[in-house]
């Protein structure tokens, strides 16, 4: 995580309908949860307040507490005007409303713990179309891009950004892809509600790192495949792991007819290959002899200069049907590919046994990630080709696909 933005303003949750919400309704409803909650109508109260018995101000707003910490609610139900419109907004200072030096990141405590769940209970109990997050000191144009990137101001309903924590109905969730994509996203915490509505909250800290491009804002409102989205194309560094090699040394290459070179490989179009690196630094197959490719040791200019370089100084003896290297990628580390003997297996072969439907190639690259961790020994490997090799003891296709997308991209 990037150093943390400094907490400052108020952040606002606008809970936005596209129905004419029923006022007394959602005001009941909102006290009674902030009831079953313990909040309390005034500080110094120490019994939870009394829905019957609270008073709005004339705006429609009503501050309520729990220990130090005012939370503020505003009902917007007489100015509705539609298609989408607010019908409610919670603040709270930001100051101190996140530790932000809390080594362990599995969950909130503390005001964050108790905004965030009245959140969630609101959007369960009112079943709003979209919840939004907001904080204007920090979503100045400057520091980050202004609420306008969150809020639902243009119809049809169109986000730029996803907010920091955002709450989203089911017609949003198909527009998403729907609820298997969506619980898939790249955020900090993901989780369904009861109503069929999906909470995100992208980054533990509000906002981090906000000025630019969250990997769930591509891939939820871009449409990138959720690889990507964490890793987009453009930040790929193209490297052969067979650099590394010395004459003599075989491995296993996975390579795409050079009529089939794209930014993302189709696993159809993927064929595996035993080589040797020969005297001249060529990749040759392991059992026929026949050339295969150059091996790259030259990773400067372009990328399509480089992948020119896999074909650069071809034999007058190699065949015309000539192929190139899905497993260009500096991710892709040379224990993946390595073999102590032609009959031996390696992470590539294993995951190119994979009867799978995801990407085999961003598997690839999202193993090698994890391969490129300082503290990644000889025994993880082991530990990660073992569960190679337990997908490959299984027969349901979709059940290896949700556990690859969950647990291994």
């Amino acid at each position: 995580m990037s150093n943390p933005i400094k907490q400052e303003g108020s952040v606002f949750a606008s809970f936005h309908s596209n129905e004419q919400p029923i006022r007394a309704r959602v005001i009941d409803r909102t006290l009674s949860i902030c009831a079953e909650m313990g909040l309390t109508e005034h500080a110094t109260d120490s019994e939870p307040l009394s829905p019957e018995d609270v008073t709005l101000s004339e705006k429609g707003r009503i501050s309520v507490h729990s220990e130090n910490r005012e939370i503020r609610l505003r009902f917007r139900l007489d100015d509705w005007s539609g298609p989408i419109d607010t019908m409610l907004n919670v603040s709270v200072d930001a100051n101190r409303l996140v530790e932000v030096d809390r080594s362990s990141g599995d969950a909130y405590t503390g005001p964050a713990q108790l905004f965030v769940e009245l959140i969630r209970r609101l959007a369960v109990e009112l079943d709003p179309f979209y919840v939004s997050t907001f904080n204007r000191a920090i979503m100045d144009g400057e520091i980050a891009p202004t609420p306008k990137t969150v809020l639902p101001v243009e119809t049809p309903f169109e986000l730029r950004r996803l907010p920091w924590l955002g709450i989203y109905s089911e017609p949003l969730i198909e527009r998403f892809g729907g609820c298997e994509r969506v619980l898939d996203a790249p955020a900090w915490k993901v989780e369904k509600l009861e109503n069929g509505s999906i909470l995100i909250v992208t980054t533990r800290i509000p906002w981090d790192d906000y000025g630019s491009k969250h990997p769930a804002d591509r891939y939820l409102l871009d449409g990138m495949d959720r690889a990507d989205a964490v890793s987009p194309p453009s930040d790929v560094t193209l490297s052969d792991p067979f650099a590394s090699f010395d004459p003599d040394a075989i491995g296993t290459d996975v390579c795409v007819h050079r009529e089939n070179i794209a930014p993302e490989f189709a696993n159809e179009d993927l064929e595996l290959v035993p080589v040797r690196v020969d005297e001249h630094r060529n990749l040759r197959h392991l059992d026929t002899g026949t050339f295969v490719r150059n091996v790259v040791t030259d990773t400067t200019g372009d990328k399509a200069d480089i992948v020119k370089r896999m074909l650069s100084d071809i034999p007058a003896t190699a065949e015309d049907d000539l192929y190139v290297s899905a497993l260009l990628r500096d991710v892709i580390p040379p224990s993946f590919i390595r073999l102590d003997d032609p009959e031996a297996e390696n992470v590539v072969t294993k995951v190119m046994d994979l009867d799978t439907t995801v990407s085999k190639i961003k598997l690839l690259v999202s193993l090698g990630r994890v391969a490129q961790q300082d503290d990644f020994t000889a025994d993880d490997l082991d530990s990660m080709e073992g569960a190679l090799d337990t997908l490959n003891d299984l027969d349901d296709t979709e059940n290896i696909d949700q556990y690859i997308r969950k647990r291994l991209l």
